[in-house]
């Protein structure tokens, strides 16, 4: 059986990105060389116009939604939230983190007994 999976680059995780119920995820921080290289072949869903040129990828404000084996490959600006309109370069004191979401199907599902007791007060 062959798996299909897509690789996403965008600039941050949410949970709310799985489109699966119960899922488990491996995560690696990468170099800039591993993540330029891993882009080859990546969908760019990067929103912010001035970073995707500096990143030299496409500039799409897509959503992205995440299956079993997908990849997602992060820019993660550390210092700032957004680059300013104009900037072609990242700013002295911004660095970009790179990092590699993989979604996995969750191999132990969280089974809860009726009586156990979540939290006590």
């Amino acid at each position: 059986m062959v798996n299909f999976f897509m690789k996403f680059i965008g600039t941050s995780w949410s949970p709310n990105m799985v489109s699966i119920k119960d899922w488990d995820m491996r995560c690696h921080q990468l170099t800039e060389e591993e993540f330029k290289f891993l882009c080859y072949d990546a969908h760019s869903c990067i929103n912010q116009e001035n970073l995707a040129k500096i990143l030299g990828v496409d500039y799409n404000p897509e959503h992205i939604s995440l299956r079993p084996n997908d990849v997602l490959l992060v820019a993660h600006l550390k210092g700032k939230m957004r680059l300013a309109d104009d900037v072609e370069e990242l700013p002295q004191g911004i660095v970009l983190e790179f990092y590699c979401y993989q979604i996995l199907e969750s191999e132990t599902p969280l089974i809860r007994e009726e009586e156990e007791i979540l939290m006590e007060e």
